[in-house]
């Protein structure tokens, strides 16, 4: 029931944002020429510059995040790999006496 529950949402969030994209590039559609510092880009519609921007801030934040996350994970295993070596001295050491 949940995944169901899950699926539904998701397909509903889904099409309501690309609804909302839709309306979003058919009501802004003047055109804005982009300027960054030494590079004129051409002329584009406002939506589409907007958009763009977006998926690059998805992408940078995704790439930064992973490299977080993979970094965290390695040093989880050395966490686990050191306490695993500590738990077998210390079951050695209570053996020995």
């Amino acid at each position: 029931m949940l995944k169901w529950l899950r699926a539904v949402f998701s397909l509903s969030l889904v099409a309501a944002s690309i609804f909302i994209g839709a309306v979003f590039a058919t009501q802004n559609t003047s055109l804005v020429p982009l300027s960054l510092l030494i590079v004129t880009l051409p002329e584009q519609n406002l939506a589409v510059w907007l958009l763009l921007f977006l998926v690059a801030g998805i992408a940078v934040g995704s790439l930064i995040s992973t490299v977080i996350v993979l970094r965290q994970r390695a040093s989880m295993a050395a966490l686990q790999r050191e306490n695993n070596r500590l738990k077998q001295r210390v079951e050695r050491l209570s053996t020995n006496g």
